[in-house]
């Protein structure tokens, strides 16, 4: 409380003057305990698992939405690819917004808007409205995910608990990948493509609730402003190059369209690292990536995400179009892969980081799923299951191996008070290694010469080669 000073004036008379006192800042809100911090981690890890599982789980019924809706086949691709491609060209924007109204904030919003447009996609009544719906669906998911890695930092404190927290998360984003075609097969053979979308609206409701009830306010950046310019030079670049991936194969242009819609995007991402670097408050602030362990995670979260997805899509062609399978045991094909990177990001983060380093456990990812590629090239038409159990199976220790491993580097070389916006870049490239996984391997695998199989095995090359970028990229992790 300020105390009165007592001021003689020349008359004699005493004048007592109160100062005005200046408020204290508001302290930071303390961490919630206990079964409420428990709580608040559940509601991460099924707003994460939700998000993973929508990317996935549409693949095994593109089939029967394409024999319900109809359409071109090419025109299924953007039923998934749509989806994608909003939720990276967005989340950069997403983060900052994150920043500026609290992660707690961005996670109630992004999962009301996520969760309502489930349920329109499952009212669906055509192709048009149901590629429409997953845009704006994956607009959402860019407010989001952000505040999904932002929110552990706020939550866990001590460093320990953190990266336990952080293992929880990676596990329920790697079970969710690897479980989507599974629960894909079974709805869709059980129920009907509705159904896929339907399951999202009980668990987003619950996960909203949790939130609601147990993550106080977290911090927010108020001065910071959203960067329009930079917003929309990311959406133009993106869109115009994710068309000119698969302009040729979905809709039929020719050389020259390709090759216009590749140069915009090129000129909108040139023209959007020129805005950044004069932006106060960019969307992607270059102090990020002058950490070099930043860096090297962001960049093999892109390569995951592209190895990840592209071979999910590829080998659910294979599986439906090559091998006659229905979507149930198409689904079941990848339970190898599903309880592998369920379980494995736990141990990976208590047991193995403490013993090998964070480098050494992306090494070990990378050439596990060089091993899964070696052994798709024995997968032909009429092959036993064999060679794809065991390439799902590496497929999924890749997995359960370095996406927690990222995600812990980068909410440790996040600075202060960008939570959100570095959990937005980690987002963003992961988001982009998906489009073009599914774009590059989707598209090879009908091209070459008419023939999955002969594209499944150039795509497992291809993927080759973004693994060998993985176990490169280790190299330039510090470790502990």
């Amino acid at each position: 409380m300020a105390q009165p000073v007592h001021r003689p004036e020349a008359d004699g008379v005493t004048v007592t003057v109160v100062p005005r006192r200046v408020p204290d800042p508001p302290p930071a809100p303390p961490a919630p305990e206990g079964r409420r911090r428990a709580l608040a981690l559940l509601a991460l890890c099924l707003g994460n698992f939700l998000v993973l599982l929508d990317m996935t789980i549409v693949n095994l019924a593109l089939p029967r939405i394409r024999d319900d809706l109809g359409g071109p086949l090419g025109a299924m691709e953007w039923v998934a690819g749509g989806y994608a491609l909003a939720v990276a060209a967005f989340l950069l924007g997403g983060g900052s917004v994150s920043d500026r109204i609290g992660n707690d904030r961005a996670f109630r919003w992004g999962i009301v808007g996520f969760t309502a447009l489930s349920v329109a996609c499952s009212l669906a009544p055509g192709l048009g409205f149901l590629v429409v719906a997953r845009v704006a669906q994956g607009v959402c998911t860019a407010l989001l995910l952000p505040s999904l890695l932002g929110l552990i930092p706020h939550l866990f404190e001590d460093a320990g608990d953190r990266a336990r927290a952080v293992s929880l998360w990676a596990s329920s984003g790697a079970a969710a990948a690897a479980a989507g075609p599974l629960a894909g097969g079974i709805l869709v053979d059980l129920i009907g493509w509705r159904s896929i979308f339907c399951v999202h609206l009980p668990l987003g409701a619950a996960a909203w609730l949790i939130v609601r009830r147990n993550v106080p306010a977290a911090p927010r950046r108020a001065t910071a402003r959203l960067d329009v310019p930079g917003q929309v030079l990311a959406v133009l670049g993106l869109t115009a190059l994710y068309l000119a991936l698969v302009g040729r194969p979905s809709l039929g242009w020719n050389g020259a369209a390709v090759g216009a819609a590749t140069a915009v995007g090129i000129a909108a991402l040139v023209a959007f690292v020129r805005v950044e670097r004069r932006r106060a408050a960019p969307l992607l602030p270059p102090r990020l990536f002058a950490d070099r362990v930043f860096s090297a995670a962001v960049a093999t979260g892109l390569l995951w995400q592209f190895v990840i997805f592209g071979q999910l899509f590829a080998l659910s062609l294979y599986l439906q179009t090559v091998q006659q399978r229905s979507a149930l045991a198409a689904g079941l094909a990848f339970l190898p892969m599903t309880l592998v990177a369920a379980l494995l990001p736990s141990p990976t983060m208590r047991r193995l980081v403490p013993r090998w380093g964070f480098g050494r456990t992306l090494v070990a990812g990378g050439v596990c799923g060089l091993a899964a590629c070696a052994v798709l090239l024995l997968c032909g038409a009429g092959s036993p299951y064999w060679p794809l159990g065991v390439a799902l199976l590496l497929l999924g220790v890749f997995g359960g191996l370095t996406l927690p491993v990222v995600a812990a580097l980068v909410v440790a070389h996040t600075p202060p008070g960008l939570s959100g916006t570095g959990s937005g870049v980690l987002n963003t490239a992961r988001q982009l290694g998906g489009v073009l996984g599914v774009s590059v391997l989707g598209s090879v695998a009908g091209d070459i010469g008419g023939s999955l199989v002969g594209g499944l095995h150039v795509g497992a090359a291809i993927s080759a080669v973004a693994l060998t970028g993985v176990v490169l990229l280790a190299r330039r992790v510090v470790d502990r």
